[in-house]
Order: C-alpha cells, then structure tokens, then sequence
C-alpha cells in the first residue's frame, strides 16, 4: 500500500508542478491517507489545499499530522503561519510556542515566534 502512496504522491505533485491544482488534490489526499506515517505526504496535501483557497480542511490536515507525530516542524510552522494569515494570532503564538519547544535553537522557529509577539 506504501509504494501505492508513492505514486499517488508523485503524480499529485507532477499535477501540481503542471499547474493543475485541482487534477492533483484527489493524488495528494490518497496518498496522505494511504500513509498516515508519511508526515510530509499530508503536509503537502494541506499545502496544496491552502493554495486551492480550502484554507480550513488545511488546518484538519495539518492537525491530523500533530496527532500522529506532535513535533513535526513543517504542520506546526504551517499552521502557525495559517493562523497568522488568517488574524488568529493567539493560535499562531500556541503553534509557535509548541515548535520553540521541540526546536529551540531554530532560527526561523524564534524569528516566527518574535513577530508573533510583536518584538
């Protein structure tokens, strides 16, 4: 079923790259679904739901990814920088919050987190 994913996975992003976004959604979703364990296949499965304007089913997305590995940096700065695009930025700071703790010395993780508090 994994190496099912894999494919499903390239060719949503051979979709994307071609610039057929919504071609590449229905590839992109089997793959993170297939493959819960690949973080990144539903990481950028949520990417690609955001750039289609589905803003809210990229956070479900995105959550789903923090239920199966909490640290993950790419969902947690996704949804960081959703939140922030969005005006909610109480949730923003949480995400940020939550990415300085499992990544401290990053420098873009404590860049993100200034701007969040306004320093």
């Amino acid at each position: 079923m994994a190496q099912n994913a894999d494919l499903q996975h390239a060719l949503g992003l051979l979709l994307v790259r071609k610039k057929r976004l919504d071609d590449a959604l229905p590839y992109l979703a089997h793959a993170a679904e297939s493959a819960p364990q690949q973080t990144r296949y539903a990481y950028v499965y949520a990417l690609a739901l955001q750039a289609a304007g589905e803003v809210e089913r990229a956070q479900v997305v995105l959550e789903q990814v923090l239920a199966v590995a909490p640290a993950d940096r790419e969902a947690l700065f996704a949804l960081a920088t959703i939140s922030r695009d969005r005006g909610d930025g109480q949730t923003a700071l949480r995400y940020a919050e939550q990415l300085s703790t499992h990544y401290p010395d990053d420098p873009q993780v404590s860049a993100l987190r200034r701007e969040l508090e306004g320093r």
